[in-house]
């Protein structure tokens, strides 16, 4: 099976500002979002609510952080921030529902953003039209969020504001079909619907003035 995005329309600094917070009353808010269960219950390696708690609780803000012994850091496993290295996908997971509680899931429809041969052919498509960018930025790894280094998925990336307007204005000249975007539709297409798909998740961040953030695995 190939790599799927979940992607979201989020306020990134709402997100950042969630780490090290100490608001309990959040972590069972992020426990009554949509995709926990999933991702709770995926967690074989430590306890997921474990994990929200080092973020919201036990994160140390980089004000109030200390300088980590060479090799107490090493066999502890943390890093200044508090967080422990051996979990860092384990935390991508984490954010990923904390941004499922705070913001707006982008592919209701299912997994639309599958990496596959459709992607394949919306990129494409976005080249012959000259576009700046495509899909493929849901595969780069950003520094979003400050948790230790991801070495394999989730990919965590976002488009920042300026370029949600962008990527809408650029679809919106490219026109969607929308009766061949619906599955039920004699003439259905693939790509019509995660053009359309992309495009309405696009129009939901610039409705709300927030950026898309991307988590691939």
């Amino acid at each position: 099976m190939g790599s799927v995005a979940q992607p979201f329309a989020v306020d990134l600094e709402s997100v950042r500002k969630v780490l090290g917070s100490n608001d309990v009353a959040f972590i069972e808010k992020v426990k009554k979002a949509k995709r926990y269960d999933t991702y709770a219950d995926q967690s074989e390696d430590v306890d997921f609510d474990e994990l929200l708690e080092d973020l919201i609780v036990r994160y140390i803000k980089p004000e109030n952080r200390r300088p980590l012994d060479g090799v107490v850091g090493v066999v502890k496993g943390k890093t200044a921030s508090g967080l422990r290295r051996k979990y860092a996908h384990e935390y991508g997971y984490a954010l990923l529902v904390i941004c499922d509680a705070l913001g707006t899931y982008l592919s209701p429809q299912g997994d639309i953003f599958y990496a596959g041969k459709v992607w394949k052919e919306a990129n494409a498509l976005f080249k012959s039209k000259g576009m700046k960018l495509d899909l493929d930025r849901m595969w780069k790894t950003e520094k979003l969020f400050d948790i230790p280094d991801i070495e394999d998925f989730p990919a965590i990336s976002h488009y920042t504001k300026d370029e949600v307007s962008y990527l809408l204005t650029e679809l919106n000249k490219i026109g969607i079909d929308e009766k061949k975007a619906n599955h039920e539709s004699d003439d259905f297409s693939p790509l019509q619907q995660l053009l359309k798909a992309f495009r309405d998740g696009l129009q939901i961040c610039k409705d709300k003035n927030v950026e898309w953030v991307s988590f691939l695995h």
